[in-house]
């Protein structure tokens, strides 16, 4: 059975001012990439309670909101019931069950939700299979950290070597891969020291 880690999280997700502050950055470096219309279908990958998404809902056509946490994504329904985001189509499954048609997306956004996907390499694989030919992904991720961002918990990645992150999107079918410093996440760890983790963005093209 699924254990969802962000039970607790999910509360106070939207009150944390670092996390809104990094948000509203990644949403920048979206909206530079994907230019949205009321013809476009995109997809939030990772949604979490729709920090990212929701901001762009009223200017696409679809927007996709696909998490596997439903305490993430209890959240982001009672913000549908109080306000009109536009056409969300919330998917509490993986990327394989999402029924999302081939060759329909104009882009793929997700921030921070990466490094919590162990088989990265295949969901790359299926961002390629949804993406238009043209259809973007921009990812926003942590660099290499020691694994004390997440504190207690275990996550597949401890961040990323951009680098690396890139030979597994090109590999899976992306070009015109690129990537770029981001900015600096401050949060305390377990013991409550503040420490300072590096982030990127990385965008490729199908």
């Amino acid at each position: 059975m699924f254990h969802d880690k962000f039970i607790i999280k999910a509360k106070e997700w939207d009150s944390n001012p670092e996390r809104l502050r990094i948000i509203d950055e990644f949403a920048a470096e979206v909206e530079k990439e994907v230019d949205f219309s009321k013809d476009s279908e995109v997809l939030d990958f990772g949604c979490g309670t729709g920090l990212v998404g929701l901001r762009f809902g009223k200017k696409v056509k679809t927007l996709y909101a696909l998490d596997t946490s439903e305490a993430m994504l209890g959240m982001l329904q009672a913000k549908l019931e109080n306000e009109d985001y536009g056409n969300v189509r919330v998917l509490s499954v993986s990327m394989h069950e999402s029924g999302i048609p081939e060759n329909s997306l104009d882009a793929i956004f997700t921030s921070m939700a990466m490094h919590h996907v162990a088989d990265l390499p295949d969901v790359l694989q299926q961002m390629v299979r949804l993406l238009k030919s043209g259809g973007k992904l921009i990812v926003g991720e942590l660099l290499p950290e020691d694994g004390s961002f997440h504190g207690d918990n275990v996550v597949p990645y401890n961040g990323f070597e951009p680098d690396e992150l890139a030979a597994m999107v090109t590999k899976a079918g992306f070009s015109a891969v690129s990537h770029h410093a981001h900015g600096i996440y401050s949060k305390p760890d377990k013991e409550g020291v503040v420490r300072q983790y590096g982030t990127f963005v990385l965008v490729g093209q199908k």
